[in-house]
């Protein structure tokens, strides 16, 4: 009997090993690129719907003139968020500024977006704090930056300033009474980054002129500079959690990195696995497919448009199996918010988007944001706070 029990331990001690073992062999995942899903109100998943989106606010908002394409027509945070808020006027020249975010990410949140309340957000900006890690130069004639400008559609923009939520009196009025921010389900925000011509051609030499560039990316001129789009994030409150997407120009260096780029419906090659033999390299073109040249056509893009890549779309915070969704675009988030591509999420950072009994974000929800949080929201974090409708345009909101 007592030899019996010996080999019934002794098999129980193998099999544990045996597991443990396996464990430590089997790859466990902690995040999961982000990959298309359902968007109400329609039979498209979020990539054929994001794409959509794309080609009705990049076409051009006049007949006959190529830009400014109607996202520029929109209205910016310094529009929105101001005691005097105000639609823009048509021809009003566009602004870029700083990322806010990226202020909120790398520096002291209460010091540094206290003094962008206090003055304005529209200041220039300087070498991106992740510059080394994509590979971006940080000498040079301008000096190389990477500036920011968030657009809200009308239907956004009219919530927003109508409901009296544009200032931090607003806010702590619209908390007082518990108002929930539910935005319209037409409401659209576009976030662009820009990078001066000259710069550009520091970071991907390949181009060769600027000539080049101008055959390649959709440019503006800002002041007596003229910038290159390179990044864009889409977010439209069709879904109650909002439906997310991101895009980037074919010729950033290490766009699909880290996570993979994936479009099921505009790319003809609809999964792009990332290089892990090096970083910061060229992935090649994204050759759109039949139906998204139909939808360019219609909308009389400008060709430029046909360099801009979807890297994937988000519609919830995790996969089935609770692994943490990621989507990271590599230069608003992994150059200029100086954040891990693969550790960013926008619907779980955006999910933090809030505001507390003054008006202002509390200092939890403002900290979560030097996390780079995924996953579902942590309840705790958001204690005490109104939430936002994932919008952190909330921080720019003007003190009394």
């Amino acid at each position: 009997m007592v030899r019996l029990g010996a080999v019934i331990i002794a098999g129980l001690i193998l099999a544990l090993l045996s597991s443990a073992t396996a464990l430590a062999q089997s790859p466990v995942a902690v995040a999961v690129p982000a990959r298309a899903g359902a968007v109400e109100g329609t039979t498209e998943n979020s990539d054929a719907f994001i794409w959509g989106l794309f080609t009705e606010f990049t076409a051009p908002a006049s007949i006959g003139s190529p830009s400014p394409v109607v996202f520029e027509t929109w209205a910016t945070d310094g529009d929105t968020f101001s005691t005097k808020p105000q639609w823009p006027a048509p021809g009003e020249p566009m602004t870029l500024h700083a990322s806010v975010l990226a202020v909120a990410k790398t520096l002291n949140p209460a010091g540094a977006l206290g003094s962008l309340r206090a003055s304005t957000i529209d200041v220039s900006c300087g070498t991106p704090p992740g510059a080394a890690v994509g590979g971006f130069p940080t000498s040079g004639s301008p000096p190389p930056c990477i500036a920011e400008q968030v657009f809200r559609n009308r239907a956004q923009f009219d919530y927003i300033v109508n409901n009296k939520l544009n200032t931090q009196a607003g806010l702590a009025a619209a908390y007082a009474k518990s108002f929930k921010v539910d935005m319209p389900p037409d409401s659209i925000a576009v976030k662009g980054d820009w990078i001066p011509l000259p710069n550009l051609l520091q970071w991907v030499p390949q181009l060769g002129d600027v000539a080049t560039i101008k055959r390649l990316y959709y440019t503006a001129k800002v002041g007596s500079v003229e910038y290159a789009l390179v990044a864009l994030h889409v977010t439209s409150r069709q879904n109650p959690n909002w439906v997310w997407g991101t895009f980037e120009h074919q010729m950033n260096p290490g766009r699909c990195d880290y996570i993979g780029c994936f479009d099921s419906f505009g790319s003809q090659i609809p999964a792009v696995l990332p290089n892990r033999t090096a970083v910061n390299t060229q992935y090649g073109p994204c050759p759109k497919t039949p139906p998204l040249k139909a939808l360019m056509t219609k909308a009389k893009l400008s060709a430029v448009w046909e360099n801009y890549c979807l890297k994937s779309t988000e519609v919830d915070f995790t996969a089935a199996d609770g692994t943490p969704y990621v989507l990271g675009n590599s230069v608003i988030e992994g150059i200029v918010g100086n954040g891990t591509v693969a550790a960013s999420s926008c619907i779980a950072c955006h999910a933090y988007a809030s505001f507390g009994p003054n008006g202002k974000p509390t200092a939890s929800a403002e900290a979560i944001l030097s996390f780079n949080p995924t996953g579902k929201p942590i309840p705790r974090v958001l204690a005490g706070s109104h939430p936002f409708a994932f919008m952190w345009g909330v921080l720019l909101a003007p003190a009394p």
